[in-house]
């Protein structure tokens, strides 16, 4: 009987070392060159250079890899911590609470582990997977059980959420999830634009750089005095306000085809 858990030990250690070594990919979150600060005002941003004070930045990864100098993709293997990632997904957090929606923790890494190699870059999608991006939050492991970054009426998760407010907006937001979802949301699920960045960073060192999520990048053309609809962009396929920030994050939005992403990158 003794024998048993000893035995699982050493099968659940060689299964560790088997997935390689421990990879940690660190983030942080500016407004330019300047470090974000949940409730800071920030001037001289958006298309009119106007100024925001944001209230949430958070954002799902997923579909993490490493790249060697051929252009070999080798994927990371995430470490479930019970908090910020799950074995698919990883929430990274740069809010402090300083919103209704939010709390006091932060979260800037990705933890797992990937076998030995020389890598030169990086690659992950923004957004959760399709599996579980239609499921029951409170019965989801974490961090999909984090209702705040549920999307009730669109039965799925908000990919981004960025909230604030402008000077002519109190609450302005950017909301990113896939859209056009039909079906009965419980594994299955169809979704006419699934609205999930691919990040492909080049030359970059796993010991010293980081991965910056640049908002000012993001808000670069988009307007935070005017708005055709919802204040800031829902993820609405209608709503024109949301051409720049898709245009910003490498996707498709109606006759504007996708690019490359230029809000994350080396630092």
């Amino acid at each position: 009987m003794t024998r048993w858990p000893l035995l699982f030990a050493l099968l659940g250690a060689c299964a560790s070392e088997d997935a390689g070594e421990p990879v940690e990919l660190r983030f942080a979150a500016l407004v330019g060159d300047e470090p974000f600060a949940c409730g800071a005002r920030y001037e001289g941003v958006g298309a009119e250079g106007g100024a925001l004070t944001p209230t949430d930045l958070r954002f799902f990864v997923h579909d993490v890899r490493l790249v060697d100098a051929d252009g070999a993709e080798v994927p990371v293997t995430l470490e479930r911590d019970g908090r910020w990632q799950s074995a698919r997904v990883a929430l990274l957090d740069f809010e402090d609470g300083c919103g209704d929606a939010g709390n006091a923790d932060l979260n800037d890494r990705v933890r797992g582990r990937a076998p030995a190699g020389a890598y030169t870059g990086v690659r992950f999608r923004v957004g959760v997977p399709t599996p579980e991006n239609h499921g029951h939050p409170p019965a989801a492991a974490a961090p999909l059980n984090l209702t705040a970054l549920w999307w009730s009426w669109n039965a799925g998760y908000k990919f981004l959420r960025i909230d604030g407010r402008s000077d002519a907006l109190d609450g302005w937001r950017l909301h990113l999830g896939a859209s056009g979802c039909t079906g009965d949301m419980r594994g299955d699920a169809t979704c006419t634009a699934s609205n999930r960045p691919e990040v492909s960073i080049d030359d970059f060192d796993l010991t010293e750089d980081v991965i910056a999520f640049d908002l000012g990048a993001l808000l670069a053309g988009s307007s935070l005095d005017r708005t055709g609809g919802a204040p800031g962009c829902l993820s609405d396929p209608n709503d024109a306000d949301c051409a720049p920030f898709f245009e910003a994050l490498g996707l498709p939005f109606g006759d504007q085809g996708a690019g490359r992403q230029r809000v994350f990158r080396a630092r």
